[in-house]
């Protein structure tokens, strides 16, 4: 075989890299597009809630209870956003957009987070966990059969329901740890919980005013007006210093937590903001909103190792 006639191996080999290259960007967007529309960012928060309560108690941390609370959350969030995909199309298209991509394999993950949840929660708890754990899955689900329409008569019922039901965490955290439920301890960090809840769930309604709307929802947004809702926010924000410092005060709190103060400086500048009208009420609520409460654990752990250097 001549030279002429031998195949030109070293030719080039043209690769559809633009193909590839926007399939990766297709994947990377789907993935944070699943980690904050698929609920998982807000599980991690919730989750999140669990670890700072384990600090404020000052027990050792057990995994099993932080992906109880992960899949818990994951399932009423999951279930909630299933039965409302046609209602977000008009208040929280991306998510509708989302979410519709693998509709038909919702209700299978749905079970899959259920049956994970379950088997977490019988394996790893006690009996009283179990109790608790089972009582918040159902309180969740039944709020998005059940309790919803409550919120056309009632304002704000919504947000005081999901307020008090995650601040919930803590019974189960306490029950989890074999420890009492009537203590100082618990009540106070039940009640800074409820009062940032209040505002995170509050201010994600802002976003939904169109849909709350259509659905007739007496939202605190829908019912005060954009502004006068904000400035209630700053109210809130404001008064949850309050069992904060008492409970440092009496002992029930450890010094530490003061370090929760910087929560609410975090809460001042993303309200102040919205109060501008230009501004992406969406992406602040899916994003700073919904992960406020990761960063509590590294304020608490900072905070401990602040205070123990002192």
């Amino acid at each position: 075989m001549t030279e002429c006639e031998c195949p030109n191996i070293y030719n080039k080999v043209d690769l559809p890299t633009e193909d590839i290259s926007k399939k990766i960007t297709e994947v990377k967007e789907f993935i944070i597009n699943e980690f904050i529309h698929g609920g998982h960012l807000a599980a991690l928060s919730v989750m999140a809630i669990a670890l700072s309560a384990i600090f404020l108690f000052n027990m050792p941390i057990k995994f099993g209870l932080l992906i109880t609370v992960y899949l818990l959350t994951l399932c009423v969030y999951s279930y909630d956003h299933y039965k409302e995909i046609k209602e977000d199309s008009a208040g929280n298209k991306d998510r509708a957009e989302h979410l519709k991509k693998y509709n038909k394999i919702l209700p299978l993950l749905l079970i899959s987070y259920g049956a994970f949840f379950l088997f977490v929660l019988f394996y790893f708890g006690t009996f009283g966990s179990m109790l608790v754990g089972l009582l918040l899955l159902f309180s969740g689900l039944l709020y998005t059969e059940k309790f919803k329409k409550i919120t056309e008569k009632i304002a704000g019922f919504k947000n005081i329901y999901t307020s008090f039901s995650i601040s919930s965490l803590v019974v189960l955290t306490a029950v989890y740890y074999s420890m009492s439920i009537l203590t100082w301890s618990l009540i106070l960090i039940f009640a800074i919980l409820f009062l940032r809840l209040m505002i995170n769930t509050s201010f994600c309604d802002i976003k939904d005013i169109e849909s709350d709307k259509k659905n007739s929802l007496l939202t605190l947004p829908i019912v005060f007006g954009k502004k006068k809702f904000l400035r209630f926010l700053h109210i809130i924000n404001f008064s949850f210093v309050i069992p904060l410092i008492f409970g440092i005060y009496i002992g029930a709190l450890p010094v530490f937590s003061l370090f929760l103060l910087i929560s609410s400086i975090y809460s001042f500048l993303y309200i102040y903001k919205t109060e501008k009208e230009k501004t992406d009420v969406k992406s602040i609520s899916s994003t700073l909103v919904d992960g406020e409460f990761i960063i509590w654990p590294v304020l608490l752990f900072i905070g401990r190792i602040f205070i123990a250097a002192l």
